[in-house]
């Protein structure tokens, strides 16, 4: 999937968590990257799972990413393809217009 708009429709948004003692910008850059490229490789294995967006910040030493998958199993399968750290994952409802994010 290469858009949000990609998406399947009846995807959810899940909010996923890391709080990730000495996380600096080049780690975190790298878990974005990696959640890209296994979103793809799993997209084409027949799994509805895309990796919206995530943010880092450093002061409070979290990571949080965004997935839309079709259940809260692919978005836990994505993270832990990654190897990443996941504290909580929680489905999460965007609020701006055009979001296609459903609620849950």
């Amino acid at each position: 999937m290469d858009s949000p708009a990609d998406a399947p429709p009846e995807s959810r948004t899940f909010l996923v968590e890391r709080y990730w003692p000495d996380i600096d910008e080049a780690r975190a850059r790298a878990l974005a990257a990696s959640l890209e490229r296994m979103a793809q490789a799993m997209a084409a294995e027949g799994i509805a799972v895309e990796h919206v967006g995530s943010i880092l910040m450093p002061r409070d030493q979290v990571v949080f990413s965004l997935i839309a998958a079709t259940d809260e199993a692919s978005a836990r399968q994505l993270t832990a393809r990654v190897g990443a750290p996941a504290d909580r994952i929680a489905v999460a409802i965007r609020l701006t217009e055009g979001d296609r994010c459903a609620a849950g």
